[in-house]
């Protein structure tokens, strides 16, 4: 190789150098914490007499660095033990349901019991790369 080569690989190797020392000090953004899932309420509609005749129930939500594209579950789930606390599915009420924080449901005969809760949790049709949890406990039926 001539002596002109030999400049050329310098320069690039400097020039990577010099590029990489840059980009390592730039200051990095810190990832947004875990998405988490609040479940809010569970209240009667009383804005129609069908409505109110069916029993028919809002459940409410909120949830914090949660993706946009990536639904919620809701759960209807029976109180089984108060110590430890534990529940057990009843039923899914909806699955990757959208992430508008509210839901329209209406009890079937037996789900107004008073050791049935409501649980809005992550969706399990999403790969959460932080993880996502429950931030609150579930909501009673009644």
């Amino acid at each position: 190789m001539n002596k002109n080569t030999y400049i050329a690989l310098a320069v690039i190797v400097v020039f990577g150098v010099l590029l990489w020392i840059f980009l390592s000090q730039k200051e990095k953004v810190p990832e947004a914490g875990p998405a988490t899932v609040s479940t809010l309420s569970v209240s009667n509609i009383t804005s129609s007499a069908l409505a109110v005749l069916a029993g028919t129930k809002t459940i409410s939500w909120k949830t914090s660095n949660y993706p946009a594209n990536a639904g919620v579950n809701i759960n209807l789930i029976k109180k089984i033990s108060d110590s430890p606390r534990e529940f057990t599915l009843v039923r899914t009420l909806e699955t990757d349901t959208p992430n508008d924080g509210e839901e329209v449901w209406t009890p079937q005969a037996e789900e107004n019991a008073d050791d049935l809760f409501i649980e809005v949790i992550c969706s399990n049709t999403y790969q959460f790369s932080l993880g996502c949890s429950l931030s609150s406990d579930p909501i009673k039926v009644n």
